[in-house]
Order: C-alpha cells, then sequence, then structure tokens
C-alpha cells in the first residue's frame, strides 16, 4: 500500500494565511522605498532651483496641477484629502530646500484659524510670526522679514459693494522694494473634516502667481468714483471678461474709486481684453491669481 498523498482533481491550493509580522516586514520595505523615492525628489528639486536661476521658491499654480493630477489617478483606499496632506509637506520641505521660508500670518482675533490655515497649506514646520493687523503682515513681505503672507479675504463691505478702508487697497500703490501679488487662496480642499481649519484667505508674495490651469485673477482698475456697480459689471463683460466678484473702495473727497475684480481664467500683462475696458482712469493693474479650489472627490 503506498503512502502517497494524490491531489485530488479540481482542488485549489490554499495559501498559508498571512502573518502580523511578515505584513509588518512588507510595510517596512515599502517604507523604505517610499524614503528612496522622496531622497531622489529632494535631488532633482536642488537641480530645480539651480535651473531657476534666482526666482522665488513659491509656485501655488504649480502645486496645484500636481495635486489636482495625483487625485485624477487611481489611488484605492487612500483618501484623497491624505494625498493633499502628504503632498502640502512634500511642497513645504521643497520650499524649504530652495529658501527660508518666513510667513506673516494676520490673524485678526488672534484664535489660531488663521495660523492653522496657513500651517495646513504651508507645512507644520514652516516658521511664521502671527499678527493682528493686516499692515503689520503686509509690511513684513515688504521689509523682506517674510517671503509670504496670509491675510484673511478682503471683506464684503456694504450691500452697494463699498469696502471701504481696507488692506487691499495697499497692494496697488507702487513701491520701491518690488509689487506684492496675491499667489494663493486658502483653503485649497473645499471638503474639510470636521475640525481643520475652515477660514478663508489669500496669500501674497513678491513672487507672481502663476498658472495651473484653472485659476481665478483679481484685476484692479480705477474708475469713476460715482460708477454703479452694474456700469461695472458691464463695462467687464463687454470686454470679455466674466466677473466674479466686485469690491468697490471710493476714498472720501477723491473722484476716482479702486475696484477690485475677480475674473475667470488667468490673466496675463499682454492680455487684449485689459485694453478693452471701458471708463478706466487709468492702466489696468493685475493683482493676482489663485488656483480654484477643488470642491470634490475627482478620483476616477
Amino acid at each position: 500500500m503506498s503512502s502517497s498523498v494524490e491531489a485530488v482533481p479540481g482542488a485549489e491550493s490554499v495559501s498559508a494565511p498571512e502573518t502580523l509580522p511578515s505584513l509588518r516586514e512588507e510595510l517596512d520595505r515599502l517604507d523604505d522605498r517610499i524614503l528612496d523615492l522622496l531622497t531622489e525628489r529632494a535631488r532633482v528639486v536642488e537641480r530645480v532651483a539651480a535651473a531657476k536661476r534666482g526666482t522665488g521658491p513659491l509656485r501655488p499654480g504649480r502645486e496645484a496641477q500636481i495635486l489636482r493630477r495625483l487625485l485624477g489617478q487611481p489611488h484605492g483606499p487612500l483618501p484623497s484629502s491624505a494625498i493633499i496632506r502628504i503632498w502640502r509637506e512634500i511642497f513645504a520641505a521643497s520650499i524649504a530646500q530652495q529658501h527660508s521660508l518666513q510667513v506673516a500670518v494676520c490673524d485678526p482675533t488672534m484664535d489660531g484659524r488663521f495660523q492653522a490655515a496657513a500651517r495646513e497649506h504651508l507645512g507644520g514646520l514652516t516658521p511664521m510670526r502671527v499678527f493682528r493687523s493686516p499692515a503689520q503682515a503686509i509690511g513684513e513681505v515688504l521689509e523682506g522679514r517674510a517671503s509670504a503672507a496670509v491675510l484673511p479675504l478682503p471683506g464684503e463691505g456694504a450691500g452697494d459693494g463699498s469696502a471701504g478702508p481696507g488692506w487691499w487697497p495697499g497692494l496697488l500703490q507702487q513701491n520701491t522694494k518690488g509689487r506684492i501679488h496675491v499667489v494663493a487662496r486658502l483653503p485649497f480642499w473645499d471638503l474639510r473634516p470636521e475640525g481643520a481649519a475652515s477660514v478663508q484667505a489669500l496669500v501674497i508674495a513678491h513672487t507672481p502667481a502663476d498658472p495651473s490651469g484653472n485659476d481665478i485673477s483679481l484685476l484692479a482698475v480705477e474708475m469713476e468714483s460715482q460708477i454703479s456697480l452694474g456700469s461695472l459689471s458691464n463695462a467687464m463683460t463687454a470686454a470679455g471678461f466674466q466677473p466674479l466678484s466686485i469690491l468697490v473702495n471710493r476714498p472720501p473727497g477723491v473722484p476716482v474709486a479702486q475696484v477690485l475684480l475677480e475674473v475667470e481664467g488667468f490673466v496675463s500683462v499682454d492680455d487684449p481684453r485689459l485694453a478693452q475696458i471701458a471708463g478706466l482712469q487709468g492702466p489696468p493693474l493685475i493683482v493676482g491669481a489663485y488656483a480654484v479650489a477643488i470642491a470634490e472627490d475627482i478620483t476616477p
């Protein structure tokens, strides 16, 4: 009688169950691979910094492009919010490689909400100083003590669109220390988990904004002081712009009103539509631009 065991026809082989130690070993191998890739990425960042030849490291538009591309790829059980969180820290580390980033945060109520929003976007370990007034934060950038400032959104003002005195007209002034531009809007991820910073803010810097492919631009124009919001909107539409919001600053005793407009798309200085805006009291000024926030999970 043979002692050999014959396979049963049609029977499937059963693999041994995975053990916790073997799974941990697999995670360790993956962690090592991730570190190797991050190190390789950091070396490429060094080459990018050399290719930039002294230009600023802040490129929020490029960062938005990267995040949109990654979120558009299959990522299994990994939440979209985790991808954004991980890569925001990668971006912060890359910026730190190229530049000693210092951030001024305007937090009018000093309750930490704007600082939390800034850290979410610019990195948990990025050096930051908090100020109560926008003028102080803007001054830090103007004087070169900060690379960027995080400011509350310009106030909506009265129902007629009049913003009154505020921080945004200060960006329109020519300054011997260089122009300041709006380069980003916070947060970039609209689906906010409980406990996450929920305030809206703008980021300003000396570096001009860069396009992300889906942007909103901020334009400043000077108009006759008594112009209505309807006439403003019509003038912009006739020139080919799609105005999304309008803020008007009417300084007392001055016949010219300063107008801040949000318009769809990325507007460059050579955009022919700028010359077609009727009723201007001076040349239009591009204040900046920011990438449109991701409003939903775009996982395929």
